[in-house]
């Protein structure tokens, strides 16, 4: 026996099926995943904007040492390396013609000033005389003109005899100033003449960068500031001291000569060695969030924010940059900044924080 449904009823069914439909996709949609991430609090504080540059250590003295006189080495009492003091011998010359040659200056200054004596004594004489009218004024004149010559005759050969110690003592070769003997470039035996080198003396008791700053930065740069320098060689930092600026730029690098100090106590820092100068410029006060924070995609620079939960995209402005924070514009002290995690990121994506892994 067949059942028939009025028609009224059809619209109701109708309904009833549409509404099972809404709600069986309702229910087959994904959930969105939270991204996890890990934040910071923006903070407010000062940051210094610096200027980078670098350059190589140089010793603060570096000397050749020559010979002053001609001759063939027959001792080298030091080696490269060793640390002397002013007056050390480093060489010897040989020195027996040399030895003669002050021997007969010698000789010739005794003699010369016997002269001198002999015609200062008949010009004492000769005064008595010329009172008493015993000698005739030419005969005076005569013997203050022999005095006259007896008196040139002696500082002529006290000048030779002045360059013939000299001469002597220079085949005695010694360290003009304390330091430490760099390169070696004679031998025994050699013949070598007058400024012939045969030693380089540095003193690495301090050491100087030159460097340059450029024209935007310059005026910040006085002397007497301190100034971090890192040499990677070394993997160390060290505080050096600026000891002077030139006020006119180079023309072929187009910044401004600087000369750092940097004190070498127990010797570490080398010459040649390549060293990163920081220079602090101004100091900036704003709100500060690390580096790592920032994000440059895109042209401008912009961080992620959590706020209830959620990511917002927010372009900021970079005011100083260091190598671990960044002072911003456009976000506020005490917001929440993400760290990590930025790489699943968008704006309007749900977070969670106490997690995410590295950018």
């Amino acid at each position: 026996m067949r059942r028939f449904f009025p028609a009224a009823l059809l619209p109701l069914f109708a309904l009833l099926l549409s509404a099972c439909g809404l709600a069986s996709g309702q229910m087959d949609e994904p959930a969105v995943e939270a991204v996890a991430v890990a934040v910071t609090e923006a903070r407010g504080g000062t940051l210094t904007a610096t200027s980078h540059a670098s350059g190589q250590l140089k010793p603060i003295l570096s000397i050749t040492v020559t010979a002053k006189v001609p001759g063939r080495v027959v001792a080298v009492h030091r080696q490269m390396g060793d640390a002397v003091q002013e007056g050390d011998l480093l060489v010897e010359l040989d020195d027996k013609d040399l030895a003669n040659q002050l021997a007969a200056a010698q000789a010739q200054y005794t003699q010369a000033e016997a002269q001198r004596s002999e015609a200062a004594r008949q010009a004492s004489r000769l005064e008595a005389l010329l009172a008493q009218g015993a000698v005739s004024h030419q005969q005076a004149e005569q013997i203050r003109t022999q005095l006259t010559l007896a008196t040139a005759a002696v500082e002529a050969a006290r000048a030779q005899l002045e360059l013939a110690k000299s001469s002597y003592e220079g085949a005695r070769i010694t360290a003009p100033a304390d330091g430490v003997l760099a390169a070696r470039y004679v031998e025994p035996g050699a013949l070598i003449g007058a400024g012939t080198p045969v030693f380089q003396l540095v003193d690495l008791s301090t050491v100087v960068v030159d460097t340059g700053v450029a024209e935007a930065a310059i005026n910040s740069v006085r002397p007497g500031v301190a100034v971090p320098v890192t040499v990677p060689a070394l993997g160390e930092t060290f505080t050096g001291e600026v000891e002077s600026v030139s006020p006119q730029m180079d023309a072929q690098t187009r910044s401004y000569k600087v000369r750092v100090l940097l004190p070498n106590p127990d010797g570490a820092l080398k010459g040649g060695m390549f060293a990163e100068v920081e220079f602090p410029l101004e100091e900036r006060e704003g709100v500060l969030i690390p580096v790592n924070a920032l994000l440059e995609g895109s042209g401008e620079p912009y961080v992620y924010v959590v706020e209830d939960g959620v990511a917002r995209r927010v372009t900021v402005s970079v005011a100083v940059r260091s190598d671990q924070q960044v002072l911003v514009e456009g976000i506020a002290e005490g917001d929440q900044v993400v760290v990590a995690g930025q790489n699943r990121l968008y704006d309007g994506a749900p977070v969670r924080v106490g997690g995410g892994p590295d950018r």
